[in-house]
């Protein structure tokens, strides 16, 4: 099988160190390659060395694997490995290029295809050995990590393959090249053009899809709107999501808010949207760094001496008092996606300031904080203390009606519904803030209860089709002469549903009394693990309720009025392995919170690689040891000392067309003999190659009339070969 150019392969792993960043790993292993070809050293690697670098490679795979799971599992897991190919499979190719062999056995890679092989020698059966050239492997492999490098998106990237796999095709057609040229420049052109295509059309649909229900400058529709059911798919996931580690206080905060919004029903009459104060301009704009703080006791230089302080417009001495470390607090540790710009983080409504968490938050108007740029774990010390709030108190906002208050405004829907059971439950004569949210948990714990499925399909008209019941509630509701809505009929007929309803009806109902609300979005905190101590997180426990402003107090009140029943309903049964799966999960974040500690990582790496630097170290030992020089280098001719050349090197040329490349290490002689069955005369070569070894290896014989009688019989044998040829191509 003919070999493939080793400056192809050094140029492909410049380009994928092009695609990946990776130049200070790709030019190394683009140097070591075509260096086959500026020295005379060989090594005649047998199936064993094959077997031991396939083995090699296979330990840096394992290697590599860890490293990447270590960073935490994603879908992405393979494909960021896969981009390491061309080094993890640079030891098979190093026994490719400086081996005495041109092809690889099969069964170096296979255990299946070894077995067979002892077992046909064993029994005298026959065996096919399967070889093949490994330089077409490692090319391949290269181009499939240059795919998956950042670079890929480029306008350079496919003009730069194309010309990549136009020279390996013409490399492996020969002189052929020519019949096939135009197929294959019109399909690699087609190939290009539809890739390219194809990438901008993801690219354009990844961008619709990320921004979908969310306003420019937002890239998380969770953080700009939410709406009725749509916390039930991630309340199906067990996996756990944060841990809560105690420190100071006898137990963490109950509730984690993730996200706020203050306008139901507007765009949409299931859907709860954030709008903002006038003043703000965007949900982008609103978003601002939190305040950062030092520790006026710790050193300078010390890396813990640094606070996010998290209540907005704090003075001086009181961010001071928000970094104090006799308030209470606790280690919030969970994983996040370090390929997104930012992610939220789950913290309670009265925290104070972030401890020990290098990555910089921001915090808009309702308390939402997210961290830039996040890490692969997020493991930041979270202090707390009820005197302190991270959102601001109610604000006017504009729209085309002109000023009006959001945290105020009920749904034109849902209005008449919301006022009678306002006065049923006499939250217009009730006094103070804590009076009406008292009496409105107590009204929903007596007539109200919780389940798990939203019994209230989207489409009402064709839940009315298939229930006749419904059907008479609906015609009751249009004889009032208003149309029914999800929370109508949560309100009047089922009364049952989850914490979506139940939160969206408690903050239009205070609202009705007078009280500004809020939708919140975010966590209870509920489990503990009894072994460690911690409080888990899962995304079963997903949650909403609403946030009610005491106006003479001025501060803001959590408001959670779903039956407390909802969190046995919402713990289903464990599943299989559920524990040995949270084990694995916790050691592993552990582990990566370990590994961003200063120092650590080069412990990880120092104790991964040793068996790596064991391992070469003795196989370059027995390199060294076995080490031998071939007779000449045919890309640069003869060196100093070389044995002299004669006259049939020059059929070398026309027998590769025939023969394939000259394996490295093979004497002339033996090369081409077997050419002697295909030339009319055999005898001719015979002759040939006595003279050639009288010429090469008698120093005494230089008798020019012997190097003319073999310039003689070459020129035959060429001739010979050429009218052959020329006969083959006429019966064809």
């Amino acid at each position: 099988m003919s070999r493939l150019p080793k400056l192809l392969l050094a140029l492909a792993l410049l380009f994928w160190g092009a695609t990946t960043r990776r130049w200070e790993v790709a030019v190394p292993c683009a140097l070591l390659i075509p260096a086959a070809d500026w020295t005379r050293l060989r090594w005649d690697f047998g199936e064993k060395a094959a077997l031991v670098a396939w083995r090699l490679s296979v330990l840096f795979l394992t290697i590599a694997m860890v490293l990447v799971l270590m960073q935490g599992p994603r879908l992405t897991l393979m494909s960021r490995v896969f981009t390491w190919l061309p080094v993890l499979l640079l030891p098979l190719q190093f026994v490719q290029s400086y081996g005495t062999a041109g092809t690889m056995s099969l069964g170096a890679f296979s255990m299946m295809v070894r077995r067979r092989q002892r077992h046909a020698e064993k029994y005298g059966l026959p065996f096919r050995d399967v070889r093949f050239s490994f330089d077409n492997v490692f090319f391949c492999a290269t181009l499939l990590a240059s795919c998956l490098g950042d670079g890929a998106d480029t306008l350079w990237f496919y003009p730069a393959m194309i010309l990549l796999v136009a020279w390996a095709l013409i490399a492996r057609s020969g002189k052929m090249w020519p019949v096939v040229g135009l197929a294959m420049v019109t399909t690699l052109t087609l190939a290009a053009l539809a890739g390219l295509g194809g990438q901008r059309g993801l690219s354009i649909l990844y961008a619709k899809v990320a921004s979908y229900g969310s306003s420019s400058g937002s890239s998380s529709p969770s953080e700009r709107k939410t709406g009725l059911g749509d916390l039930g798919e991630l309340k199906q996931s067990q996996e756990i999501r944060w841990r809560i580690i105690p420190e100071k206080g006898d137990t963490p905060p109950r509730l984690l808010r993730t996200s706020s919004y203050n306008r139901f029903g507007h765009s949409d009459p299931t859907v709860w949207e954030a709008i903002l104060p006038k003043d703000t301009g965007n949900d982008t704009n609103d978003f601002k760094p939190t305040d950062f703080a030092r520790d006026p006791r710790k050193p300078p230089d010390d890396p813990d001496a640094g606070y996010y302080v998290c209540p907005p417009n704090l003075t001086f001495d009181e961010a001071l008092e928000a970094i104090k470390p006799e308030l209470a607090s606790f280690q919030l540790r969970g994983k996040m996606d370090s390929s997104e710009t930012y992610e939220l983080m789950p913290l309670p409504e009265n925290a104070a300031s972030l401890h020990r968490f290098d990555t910089v938050t921001q915090r808009n108007s309702f308390g939402t904080f997210r961290a830039d740029e996040p890490p692969s774990v997020c493991d930041a010390r979270v202090l707390w203390d009820p005197k302190f709030t991270t959102e601001r108190a109610p604000w006017e906002s504009t729209d085309k009606r002109g000023d009006f208050t959001p945290d105020l405004e009920i749904p034109l829907a849902e209005r008449y519904v919301i006022r009678d059971f306002a006065e049923e439950m006499g939250l217009h004569e009730a006094g103070t803030v804590e009076e009406k949210i008292d009496a409105l948990r107590h009204y929903f714990a007596q007539n109200f209860r919780y389940t798990r499925y939203n019994s209230i399909p989207d489409r009402l008209h064709e839940w009315v089709d298939e229930d006749k019941g419904v059907a008479r509630y609906v015609q009751y509701v249009k004889s009032q002469d208003r149309r029914a809505t999800l929370l109508s009929v949560f309100l009047e007929d089922t009364k049952a549903g989850h914490c979506e309803f139940f939160a969206t009806t408690a903050a239009l109902l205070l609202r009705e009394a007078g009280v500004p609300t809020r939708y919140t979005s975010g966590f209870v905190v509920v489990e503990q693990d009894p072994r460690t101590r911690e409080y888990v997180v899962r995304g079963t426990h997903a949650h909403a309720w609403c946030r009610a402003w005491d106006e003479e107090n001025q501060r803001w009140w959590d408001v959670d009025v779903t039956p407390s029943s909802w969190i046995s309903a919402e713990t289903p049964r464990p599943l299989a392995f559920q524990g040995l799966r949270d084990r694995f999960q916790m050691l592993r974040e552990d582990l990566v919170v370990w590994r961003d500690q200063p120092g650590h990582m080069m412990i990880i790496t120092l104790v991964l690689l040793a068996p790596v630097a064991i391992g070469l170290a003795f196989v370059g030992r027995k390199l060294w040891r076995s080490r031998k020089r071939v007779e000449m280098n045919p890309k640069r001719g003869p060196r100093s000392g070389a044995l002299q050349t004669t006259p049939l090197a020059s059929l070398e040329k026309a027998a590769r067309r025939i023969l394939g490349e000259r394996p490295a290490g093979t004497p002339v002689g033996s090369y081409l003999m077997p050419l002697a069955v295909r030339l009319p005369d055999p005898a001719l070569l015979g002759e040939a190659l006595k003279l050639h070894h009288r010429l090469r290896f008698d120093p005494q014989e230089k008798n020019p009339a012997l190097i003319g009688e073999l310039q003689f019989l070459v020129a035959e044998i060429r001739r010979q070969l050429g009218a052959k040829g020329a006969r083959a191509s006429a019966r064809t």
